[in-house]
């Protein structure tokens, strides 16, 4: 009996047909999810399904026209030219150019978001499924899309612009650069308005103290019919020195003709002419030196008040003026420029995704990953036998 069974199994055995080896069956579940499924999918997507992506670049430098010193490269060329980099400025610009303020002027102009929703493959554009449209996850895509870096030895800044065409690439990078021109010339604006601000307060000012003292140096003049003060005393003094000769004249004459003719008629003229120019000499000393308001005397101390409050605001106007005309010379000196160096391009062919790269990083990062849950698990197991 027993032989019997053991050669029915036998015979059993020789029917039954080899199974077919699969190395799909040995792949461990892990390195499925880990390793094969994400580069089949890296493989497919980059392979077939990626859209091309162009990089439109442009650099640019941002300089003042200062005073020279000793540079390198493009240093030593800008300083032939009489400017010197600013580099605080360019990374002003730099932020500028991926702020949400430099993208809302980029809408006014150009169609920023149908670039980027309506082209490219599911994965590549912005909002592929409707699930995310708002405006400010349009703008963290955005900003993946420019990137602006900074050579700190030359002073130039590199401007790159990705997108799915090449033409609308050169067009966002020329708006960009148009922007930052454009902000640049309003810092130069403001600062030209904060340097000139005071300056022209002050000239302001100047001008209406001159004009005050002006008015009231007028006035003065007019109440008191006084134009020029030394002048009309010089004027004076000179008659009453004339006036005194004549009086010695006259007093010769009368001495001479009492001595020889008493009785001489003229001898009344003589001493009224005599008399008329002793009262003339005195009103006129009274006008120069007497206590009167109406005097030169009692006039000179508020004339000379009134004079050089006029004299001092004519000064102070002159240098207010002077320090206007240095301000503004200094705001000129201080005007920032945006230059281009390499307008922007319009390339020819896709510079995105870098296919191969990507596969070869997948690969290598779902291996990574697949090693290092292969020893978690291991150490799990040891460690619960």
């Amino acid at each position: 009996m027993s032989e019997q069974v053991l050669a029915a199994e036998t015979a059993a055995g020789k029917n039954k047909k080899p199974a077919k080896f699969s190395p799909l069956k040995k792949i461990n579940p892990l390195m499925w999810l880990t390793v094969v499924l994400p580069t089949a999918f890296s493989i497919a997507y980059f392979g077939l399904f990626a859209s091309d992506q162009y990089v439109s670049e442009s650099s640019f430098v941002v300089r003042s026209p200062k005073s020279q010193s000793s540079l390198n490269g493009l240093g030593a060329i800008l300083q032939g030219t009489g400017f010197s980099r600013a580099q605080d400025d360019s990374y002003t610009v730099q932020d500028y150019m991926k702020s949400r303020s430099a993208l809302e002027m980029l809408n006014q102009t150009l169609p920023v978001r149908d670039f980027y929703e309506q082209k490219g493959d599911l994965i590549s554009r912005f909002n592929s499924f409707g699930f995310n449209g708002e405006n400010e996850a349009f703008y963290q895509y955005y900003r993946g899309k420019v990137h602006v870096d900074f050579d700190n030895v030359s002073g130039i800044s590199l401007l790159q612009v990705t997108s799915f065409s090449a033409a609308d690439s050169k067009q966002i990078n020329q708006a960009l650069l148009k922007q930052g021109e454009a902000l640049i010339n309003q810092l130069n604006e403001r600062a030209r308005r904060d340097t000139v601000h005071y300056a022209e307060q002050a000239v302001k000012q100047a001008e209406e103290n001159v004009k005050n003292a002006s008015a009231h140096l007028t006035e003065f003049r007019i109440k008191n019919g006084v134009f020029d003060l030394k002048s009309q005393s010089e004027v004076q003094l000179g008659l009453v020195s004339k006036l005194q000769d004549e009086l010695i004249v006259i007093q010769t004459q009368l001495d001479q003709v009492r001595a020889v003719t008493p009785e001489n008629p003229q001898i009344q003229g003589l001493v009224a002419r005599e008399k008329s120019l002793r009262k003339e000499i005195a009103q006129q000393m009274q006008s120069i030196s007497g206590s009167g308001k109406g005097t030169l005397t009692g006039q000179a101390s508020e004339y000379q008040r009134v004079y050089l409050d006029n004299e001092l605001a004519e000064k102070q106007l002159a240098v207010a003026m002077t320090a206007l005309e240095s301000a503004k010379a200094e705001a000129d000196r201080q005007q920032l420029y945006l230059e281009v160096i390499a307008q922007p391009s319009e390339p020819d062919t896709h510079q995105k995704p870098e296919r191969i790269y990507n596969i070869i990083a997948t690969l290598v990062i779902g291996l990574m990953v697949y090693g290092i849950l292969s020893l978690l698990t291991a150490s799990i197991r040891e460690h619960k036998n």
